[in-house]
């Protein structure tokens, strides 16, 4: 295996979201959690832990007690994390209470815990690897600490169940490791630009792209924000129609209707 510098990831940024159970899955690392995801904010800078135990026990045969067979007891993924933002959210979730009017919640710890939806995306640049667990849990919660000089914390840890649909308990994507694919364009505004002015192109499948045109005129001048943001400077031409798109070694996106200026 070749040494890849480009290989080497860090978790420079994520997402901590959760969803009602049922909530609509995910379908890929970069794909939107249309709202249905409650993303809860700054974790705390020790990030996220997760974890992947395995129990297992050996089958022995009598002759010499050879190992004839391990069978898997329980495997289990889990996330611990710190939660920093104060708000209904993040307390509704910690102490599972639902939270008042008046900002009070009632606290019972013999409550049993509701079975949620989980993602977890850890960001670095235009990389993301993503974590989906359908069936996921509050099993334990950590000790509130009150110290001047330090954010109160919500420590969570989260086991993923198994699921029938998913036949496991975690999906995960790795965006650099998806096979390439065209880009698709959603939206270019401001509507009109003149030559000369900025437009922002939105969609995704943006890394790697090559070319942006009006119609048939080239933009000559163009930046990739991210995976899914472009800006382009207007090139000359006329008025009116000028559908756009973006091109990447893999193929050219749809052509999405725009109206530009002179």
């Amino acid at each position: 295996m070749p040494k890849t510098i480009e290989e080497v990831r860090v978790a420079v940024d994520g997402v901590v979201a959760v969803g009602a159970f049922g909530a609509a899955a995910p379908t890929s690392a970069l794909s939107s959690l249309t709202g249905n995801h409650t993303d809860y904010g700054y974790v705390s800078e020790d990030g996220v832990t997760e974890s992947t135990s395995v129990s297992s026990e050996k089958i022995k045969a009598w002759q010499k007690s050879k190992v004839v067979r391990t069978t898997i007891t329980e495997g289990i993924v889990s996330w611990k994390l710190v939660l920093i933002q104060t708000n209904a959210a993040t307390v509704a979730l910690y102490y599972n209470g639902i939270v008042q009017t008046d900002g009070s919640i009632v606290v019972d710890p013999t409550k049993e815990r509701p079975i949620l939806s989980f993602v977890l995306d850890v960001i670095d640049g235009g990389q993301i690897i993503r974590s989906y667990a359908p069936e996921a849990q509050i099993t334990e919660v950590g000790d509130q600490v009150y110290q001047n000089g330090a954010p109160i914390g919500y420590e969570v840890t989260i086991e993923a169940n198994y699921n029938e649909t998913l036949v496991g308990s975690v999906k995960k994507w790795y965006s650099s490791l998806a096979a390439p694919v065209a880009p698709v364009v959603v939206s270019a505004t401001p509507s009109g630009a003149a030559v000369g002015s900025m437009v922002k192109i939105t969609g995704r499948n943006f890394t790697g792209s090559t070319l942006v045109k009006f119609a048939a005129v080239t933009a000559t001048v163009f930046s990739i924000d991210d995976d899914s943001t472009i800006y382009a400077v207007m090139p000359a031409g006329t008025a009116g129609s000028a559908p756009v798109t973006v091109t990447n070694p893999t193929g050219v996106s749809n052509a999405l209707a725009y109206t530009r200026g002179a």
